[in-house]
This record gives C-alpha cells, sequence and structure tokens, in this order.
C-alpha cells in the first residue's frame, strides 16, 4: 500500500516541455541578425567642433558697457562728462563743462536767465548724447549696459562726494535718450545703472 501511494504522486508531477520555447528563441534570434543592419561609415566621421574659434573663425563680438562719468570739480563747482568703455579709453565730451550757477534756476532769476540756463542745458544734454551713440558706434563692440558713475573719486566711492544731483539727473536723461533712439532703430534698450566704488576698491552697484 505505501509503495503505490507514492508511485500515484510521482505521476501527477508533470514537468513542462522545453522544445517549443527553445525552438522560439531560435527563431527570434535568426529574425533579429537577418532584419539588423550594421551601418559603418568609413572615412567620414564627422567631428563638431567649435565655430567660434579656430584660424578660419569669425572672432565673436565682446559684450561690453558704456559709462559716463560726472567729473565734478569741488573747488570749481563745476562738472563735465567723460564718455568711455567701462573704465578704457576715457574721452573727455565736447562743450559739457557748466558750472552748477550756469544750470541751477534759482527763485530769483529773470526770464532771460532761466531760459539761458535751458538753452545751455539742453546743448550739453546734446552733446553727450551724441558723443555716447558716437563712442559706440566707433568702438564696435556690443553694448548691453550704460553706468553712470557720479562719484568724485571712482576709486575712493561716495566718501570722496558725489556729483550734484543737476548734472546727475542730466546724464539720465540723456540716456533715456539714447535707449529712445535705440529703440527707433530697432536695437535693444541698453540697461542703465548707477556705479560706484567704496574705499576698499570693490564696486557696488
Amino acid at each position: 500500500m505505501a509503495r503505490s501511494r507514492k508511485r500515484r504522486k510521482n505521476d501527477e508531477k508533470a514537468s513542462p516541455d522545453l522544445t517549443p520555447m527553445i525552438d522560439v528563441t531560435f527563431q527570434l534570434l535568426i529574425f533579429f541578425i537577418i532584419c539588423t543592419r550594421f551601418k559603418v561609415e568609413e572615412r567620414n566621421h564627422q567631428v563638431q567642433l567649435p565655430k567660434d574659434e579656430g584660424l578660419q573663425s569669425q572672432p565673436s563680438v565682446p559684450k561690453e558697457q558704456i559709462s559716463i562719468y560726472c567729473m565734478w570739480d569741488p573747488a570749481a563747482k563745476a562738472n563735465n562728462y567723460v564718455v568711455a568703455i567701462d573704465a578704457r579709453g576715457r574721452k573727455p565730451v565736447e562743450n559739457s563743462y557748466a558750472t552748477l550757477e550756469q544750470l541751477v534756476i534759482f527763485p530769483g532769476d529773470s526770464s532771460a536767465q532761466i531760459r539761458e540756463k535751458k538753452i545751455l542745458y539742453g546743448q550739453i544734454f546734446e552733446n553727450v548724447v551724441a558723443a555716447t551713440e558716437a563712442y559706440i558706434t566707433k568702438s564696435g563692440a556690443k553694448i548691453e549696459k550704460l553706468e553712470i558713475s557720479f562719484a568724485v573719486n571712482a576709486m575712493e566711492g561716495a566718501s570722496s562726494g558725489t556729483a550734484p544731483w543737476m548734472f546727475v539727473s542730466l546724464a539720465i536723461d540723456a540716456s533715456a535718450q539714447i535707449n529712445k533712439n535705440r529703440e527707433a532703430k530697432g536695437l535693444e534698450p541698453l540697461t542703465v545703472t548707477f556705479k560706484f566704488a567704496d574705499a576698499l576698491g570693490a564696486f557696488k552697484k
């Protein structure tokens, strides 16, 4: 009786037939071997080299910033303007010299004096605009920012004193006109910022 029970248990165990699965595996292998196409490029290896470097490349235009300096003289109480690419190649703006008394309108001024001061302000304004635009054109650089420096000494910063707001506001008006002219020509306006340095020579904006 015990032997018959063991035989029945062994007979009930079924083992799968792996032959069909092996056949399918070989068929898939043969299929992929036949259908796969190996493309070999001989002597046609193209390397993606940078186009802005090398002997035959066109040099990229440097990105620079134009600076308008208020050159305030506390002793003479006068100011004139200087234009530069950042701090390089400073060029004085012609006919931009004026004293504070020549531009500030006082309560006791006559109509003729007020008119003369407004005319002088307009002349200096136009000279600063023209000089800045001419400097940008002649530099050939890609100008993206316009900075107005109004410290008496750019290295010492605000501790050395600053130009009166009359002259700073004239530079602001000039920068607004420059951007207006650029937009009329379809150019991007320049970002206008103020720049001065502290006693350690570290620039702050």
